[in-house]
């Protein structure tokens, strides 16, 4: 009797594990999904990234990674619990197989829950402790860290409250971030309704100019300029305002006088609660754009006996050194949640050495121990001054 050589007995074994790997047989456990449409939609409803392995028949590379590496119980898991399994007929399936440039067999490729490409393709068979890490980088890359899931439930707050400029600000962020990439499709679906919200408070705003009340159509254009900075409807109201504005005197004097008198007003409340920094600071906005109304001589009166008076101004100084030390800290805070730690850590060691023996450097070298772990900061920066 004829004996074949153990390589073709191999061969023939792989060949012979082709009918079952393209009918989704279920190596580890795996339900392979075959229809990619229907997964990908279960990959966007779940929130789960696709992972597409591309095959075809009498491909030996195949037969070896459904044998050996989608048996790896780590490689099962991952694949049962935090992807979209889908396995393609790269011969049958020639439109998609194309579009994503598949030539050779296996490829693997893999895909956020939103549909964009993950990475290049995985090409030609792969050991277990290879794919594995293919798998965790991938998962590290699309989930978003904790700091951006609270800058989200934030601005979700903060649109609800109708501080959309702040509810902007922070969706924006989230969309700059590629870390973020799974909460971009919420964040772009909550910006585009606030901008929807801009729009229609735009239309009404025109619709008092069409009625004759330029003057109160100027207030809401304002408002839309302050409540959503960087909107296209905010583009609009400026250059609506100035249009209204134009070659109209009278209005554009009513307008000022309305806006500085509200800022003066402002000065007087912070001067009677005795929050002379803020008094000051809506002062010198009137003096810097208003100085020529009769407003501009009641700043200037207002903000002249708080700089007469040494210890009114230093509790000025004071107020301003606490913001500044709150704003280092506050920085600090911020790119630690973000994993920046060197970053946190500068801005850490500049409280330290502005504002020696305060509060907040007391605050910040605790915070620098935790990071440093029994590392002492250095001796300069403890004794510097500011």
């Amino acid at each position: 009797m004829r004996h074949l050589p153990i390589r073709c007995m191999l061969i023939f074994a792989c060949v012979a594990l082709m009918p079952s790997l393209l009918n989704a047989q279920e190596a580890g456990g795996i339900k392979w999904r075959t229809d990619y449409n229907a997964a990908r939609k279960e990959s966007e409803a779940k929130k789960l990234p696709l992972f597409i392995d591309f095959v075809r028949p009498n491909c030996p590379p195949c037969a070896r990674m459904e044998q050996y590496t989608f048996t790896d119980p780590r490689i099962a898991a991952a694949l049962k619990e935090k992807f979209i399994p889908v396995r393609i007929n790269g011969i049958e399936d020639t439109a998609l197989a194309s579009y994503l440039n598949i030539s050779l067999f296996p490829t693997i490729v893999m895909a956020s829950p939103e549909g964009r490409i993950e990475g290049k393709h995985i090409v030609g068979f792969q050991e277990a402790d290879v794919l594995h890490e293919h798998l965790q980088r991938l998962l590290a890359s699309i989930k978003p860290n904790d700091a951006a899931k609270t800058d989200y439930a934030n601005a979700l707050k903060w649109a609800d409250s109708g501080d959309s400029a702040r509810a902007i600000t922070t969706l924006r962020g989230i969309l700059d971030d590629e870390k973020s990439r799974s909460l971009h499709k919420d964040s772009q679906a909550l910006l585009e309704k606030i901008a929807k919200g801009a729009d229609d408070k735009l239309a009404s705003a025109r619709d008092l100019h069409s009625k004759g009340k330029s003057l109160e159509a100027i207030e809401a254009l304002t408002d839309i300029r302050r409540q959503f900075p960087g909107l296209k409807a905010s583009k609009d109201a400026a250059d609506l305002i100035g249009t209204l504005l134009q070659g109209n005197a009278q209005l554009k004097l009513e307008k000022r006088t309305k806006r500085v008198r509200e800022l003066l007003a402002q000065a007087q409340d912070f001067y009677k609660t005795k929050d002379y920094i803020c008094c000051m600071d809506r002062c010198e906005v009137i003096l810097a754009n208003y100085g020529d109304l009769p407003e501009g001589e009641s700043a200037f009166r207002l903000a002249g006996e708080i700089k007469n008076n040494p210890v009114w101004l230093q509790a000025a100084a004071d107020v301003m050194t606490d913001r500044l030390g709150g704003t280092y800290l506050a920085l600090a805070d911020t790119y630690l949640k973000r994993g920046e730690v060197q970053r946190a850590k500068h801005y850490l060691e500049r409280v330290l050495q502005a504002f020696p023996g305060s509060r907040m450097a007391e605050s910040a070298q605790i915070r620098l121990t935790q990071l440093q772990g029994t590392t002492p900061v250095r001796k300069d920066l403890q004794s510097a001054g500011p």
